[in-house]
């Protein structure tokens, strides 16, 4: 007896199935499913209630209604709709992947597709008026399970596609690629403040050439590698100054020998000097000391034993 999991998917029965073309307008009124019910479209669009929502499905989609779903049918557009629509009994979790989902089934999918409408043909009978087949008093031998059979192997093959990791686009590979360049030299920069660098270094350092570097900074920061670089020496000859030291200390510390290099890159970025800007940063200081020890306003001691008023 096979087990769940070398069955994950079973149908066991098709009670009611239709192949048919509907007029513009005509419709399936509200009913709730007794059992899991797929409707394919060949040809034209349809509206397709789903509980609370509206899908419209057009030529070549498919979708799932599962058990306890209200569904209702409305034909739209003005090319004719051909409907395939079955209710099947199945058996297994795996109709999880599908839930919810409108398909559009590849090629090897639409071959069963075309096997199950003609089974749909062979074990049912043409609908009436009221858009039911019945089942034929003498179907052919095994009709049924015939058409369970392809059932079963169209969602089977959905179920695969569904499960089968997405291709990326050639062009997603290429941001992929271009971040991951960026973050890396990005990282490559951090550690090296402390020196002057040039592009064909960072090229050799990071084994990549100079046009795809220049290009993946480009795409991804809207600036070169070396304008990068230069942003992240700035920032932390900022954070260094802030802290305390010197303007000569700090253009030593980030590798520039030449201190009014260092000055002039500085203003330009910041619109100060090194020395404007570790003096404000001294003077910011020291009143944050002088306001934390000050007397807070509106409080006087009366004596030492007392509570602050």
């Amino acid at each position: 007896m096979p087990t769940a999991e070398e069955f994950p998917l079973r149908v066991e029965q098709v009670p009611a199935a239709s192949v048919e073309e509907w007029r513009t307008g005509d419709g399936m009124p509200e009913r709730i499913c007794d059992t899991w019910q797929l409707v394919y479209l060949s040809g034209g669009a349809v509206e397709e209630l789903c509980d609370a929502r509206t899908v419209t499905l057009r030529a070549g989609q498919l979708l799932l209604h599962e058990p306890g779903e209200t569904c209702a049918m409305r034909a739209v557009g003005e090319v004719p709709p051909e409907v395939l629509r079955l209710d099947f009994v199945c058996v297994g979790q795996a109709l999880d992947d599908l839930r919810g989902c409108v398909l559009r089934p590849g090629p090897g999918e639409k071959v069963w597709l075309q096997q199950i409408v003609r089974a749909v043909g062979e074990a049912f009978a043409p609908a009436g008026p009221d858009h039911i087949m019945e089942p034929r008093a003498e179907a052919p031998f095994a009709a049924q399970q015939l058409l369970c059979i392809c059932v079963e192997t169209l969602l089977i093959l959905l179920v695969r596609s569904q499960r089968r990791p997405r291709r990326q686009s050639s062009r997603a590979r290429l941001e992929r690629e271009q971040q991951l360049l960026v973050e890396a030299v990005q990282l490559y920069f951090s550690r090296n403040l402390n020196r002057e660098l040039t592009v064909d270094q960072v090229c050799r350092d990071n084994g990549c050439p100079r046009a795809r570097l220049q290009k993946a900074f480009r795409a991804r920061l809207h600036k070169g590698p070396m304008e990068t670089f230069a942003a992240m020496k700035m920032d932390r000859a900022r954070a260094l100054l802030a802290s305390g030291y010197a303007p000569g200390e700090t253009a030593a510390l980030l590798g520039f020998a030449d201190g009014a290099y260092f000055s002039r890159s500085f203003k330009r970025t910041y619109g100060v000097t090194p020395r404007d800007f570790s003096r404000r940063a001294r003077q910011a200081a020291q009143r944050a000391a002088t306001n934390r020890y000050a007397q807070p306003p509106n409080v006087h001691v009366t004596n030492t034993d007392s509570e602050v008023e």
